[in-house]
């Protein structure tokens, strides 16, 4: 016995399929391999061939957040304070953005690198940001790295799609120190 595959019969399968793939990939999230997220003690790799990045541990003491942190470049890799932002959601749901710029705030990176930094090596910097309003009534903190702001030294080649999140929300309301 055999069966006549007609066009509309294929027209309707390829259709059914197409709906079938689109629907599988709703129910399994958007997750981006450029931008991955994570809490304290997360290793996140932004980009997967640029860096392995962990997030050791963040305080905060009503003055200054400090978070530690562990980078294996893959890359030659800049590590300074440009390639690290701050993001509070307040209790009225409003995002705040800090980063290197911002007026008011302070950024330093301890044992950071302004020179590239050589590929195949692990570097530990230490951020701490000064200069943001009250975190402890935030309902959501995070801290970000950008591995590589632009492409090949090329400003108007941006890779600042490429990053890493960490929420920090609840590991720093529980280690204030007054």
């Amino acid at each position: 016995m055999s069966y006549t595959f007609s066009r509309r019969d294929f027209m309707k399968y390829t259709a059914l399929t197409a709906v079938a793939i689109a629907g599988s990939g709703m129910l399994t999230g958007c997750s981006n391999p450029n931008r991955p997220t994570g809490t304290v003690g997360s290793k996140l790799s932004p980009g997967s061939n640029i860096c392995d990045a962990t997030l050791k541990s963040a305080t905060y003491n009503r003055t200054t957040l400090t978070c530690e942190f562990e980078i294996y470049t893959k890359v030659s890799l800049q590590v300074n304070q440009q390639h690290f932002q701050v993001n509070v959601t307040d209790a009225d749901n409003k995002l705040h953005t800090y980063y290197q710029g911002v007026s008011g705030v302070t950024i330093d990176l301890v044992d950071g690198s302004n020179a590239s930094v050589d590929a195949k090596t692990t570097v530990t910097p230490t951020l701490k940001v000064s200069g943001i309003e009250n975190l402890t009534s935030a309902s959501k903190v995070q801290v970000l790295y950008i591995p590589k702001m632009y492409a090949n030294g090329s400003i108007t080649d941006s890779y600042s799609d490429v990053y890493a999140t960490w929420d920090i929300t609840d590991a720093i309301k529980v280690t204030i120190v007054d």
